[in-house]
């Protein structure tokens, strides 16, 4: 055979054996790459399964610490109102009775001085005033003491002593009298129907 053959290399040669290689196969260097779709497949099943045992964790530890409780609320809660507390009732109706007994002379003897524009009594306005401006301070000290729990006699003094108050400080000896000033007093006087009831409910009396 001359040195330029018309047949091609490797014409002739032993094809490849068609079955699994033996030992000491070497694959061609392609052969060796994976396919895409068998890595993508392989990946999303490993994060389902980390995904899986995270969700099992999380379930196992909720149900270990178990239900969570709601925060309480630091807003104030508004008192139960009562009406009649006799062992409450008693102590209050005991320590205010002088208190009632001086303010109901003084009004009676500012008011016996004569109608409303007289002199007599348009003099005696200021003291008046003053000294039923330090009565409620006093009394109202005495109820702050007493006024748990609220009910009926802690709520109708309290109108007690705010409409007497009321009453004198609305009086001026340089006005004269008001055309109010009457209405304002019958307010009070009705408000202390309610402690002179409960009180008498209690044995208490001034």
């Amino acid at each position: 055979m001359t040195e330029y053959s018309s047949y091609p290399h490797g014409f002739g040669a032993t094809p490849p054996p068609s079955g699994p290689p033996g030992p000491g196969y070497t694959p061609h260097p392609g052969q060796l790459g994976r396919n895409p779709r068998t890595g993508l497949l392989a990946s999303g099943i490993a994060l389902a399964v980390v995904l899986a045992i995270a969700a099992l964790v999380l379930a196992i530890v909720a149900l270990v610490r178990g239900p969570v409780e709601a925060p309480t609320s630091d807003a104030p809660q508004a008192q139960e109102q009562r009406v009649f507390v006799a062992d409450a009732d008693k102590p209050l109706c005991e320590a205010i009775a002088p208190l009632m007994r001086e303010e109901s002379d003084r009004t009676n003897s500012f008011l016996d001085k004569g109608s409303a524009d007289s002199p007599e009594r348009l003099a005696a306005i200021p003291d008046y005033k003053a000294a039923t401006a330090e009565w409620a301070e006093r009394i109202q000290n005495v109820l702050n003491e007493h006024a748990e729990p609220p009910r009926y006699l802690t709520r109708t003094l309290q109108q007690y002593i705010d409409g007497m108050l009321l009453y004198s400080e609305n009086l001026y000896k340089e006005r004269g009298p008001d055309a109010f000033d009457k209405t304002t007093y019958d307010s009070a006087i009705v408000a202390l129907g309610g402690p002179l009831g409960a009180c008498y409910k209690v044995g208490v009396r001034w």
